[in-house]
């Protein structure tokens, strides 16, 4: 076990091919799967509403995130930093449509629309200090350079979203939005895993670690939306009938 530093990148060599990080390839597509699995669940098993079709959106851009990232890693030796780029954005937009997810149960109509213009905007300025930050030329000798703005992006939206969000639902409606709290707090663990760099094991480091939280919080979120479910419809079907 290492704190504060990493491991030596493992790497497989075929041949003249060579693949790095093989571990983290595989909870990478581990958690893509997952994240697909739940979309397809909420698609077949479901009625459509703003926050199921935010959530389905969610789950499917993760899945895309997740699986791109992990060919960012496996790849790095050919792609270098630029491979990594394509998962960094697809999370931003992620983010964005779990904060759309949730804010769309907000009842107060003015309320909502300012919270989903600040959501909006947030993700314009996240995705511009990212790109500045791409044109530097640090990036391509420090990642992790890059991914800073999507990981704080990432903890402050889904705290503020699902977390804190889930808790006023739960209060205000007596329904069971705890579940998305549930999910923020397997979650959060993953940034101080990530951020302090606890490597359990070479084939078990801070970013396989980070993973298996992350999956565990996105399967709290998919019951927290079974749990839901009628509240769901009350909302939703009076403000179709209005």
């Amino acid at each position: 076990m290492i704190i504060g530093a990493d491991y030596e990148k493992l790497v497989w060599k075929f041949g003249e091919f060579t693949l790095m990080e093989p571990n983290t390839l595989i909870t990478d597509t581990l958690m893509s799967a997952i994240c697909f699995y739940l979309t397809l669940k909420l698609w077949k098993e479901h009625h459509r509403n703003p926050f199921v079709n935010w959530f389905m959106a969610f789950f499917f851009v993760l899945g895309i995130s997740t699986f791109v990232g992990g060919l960012g890693h496996a790849f790095y030796f050919y792609w270098g930093t630029t491979g990594k780029i394509p998962g960094w954005i697809t999370a931003i937009i992620a983010v964005f449509c779990i904060e759309q997810a949730m804010i769309s149960f907000v009842y107060h109509k003015t309320l909502q629309k300012i919270y989903k213009g600040m959501s909006f905007i947030k993700m314009l300025i996240v995705l511009g200090i990212f790109l500045r930050i791409c044109l530097n030329s640090q990036v391509f000798e420090k990642p992790e350079l890059g991914f800073l703005p999507i990981a704080i992006n990432t903890i402050l939206g889904t705290i503020l979203s699902a977390g804190i969000l889930g808790v006023v639902f739960y209060r205000k409606h007596q329904a069971p939005f705890h579940y998305f709290s549930y999910g923020v707090l397997a979650m959060l663990p993953a940034a101080f895993v990530f951020l302090m760099k606890i490597n359990l094991h070479p084939w078990m480091d801070k970013n396989d670690v980070s993973h298996i939280l992350l999956s565990i919080g996105n399967v709290f979120f998919y019951v927290g939306i079974i749990k839901v479910a009628p509240e769901l419809s009350t909302k939703f079907n009076t403000e179709f009938e209005g």
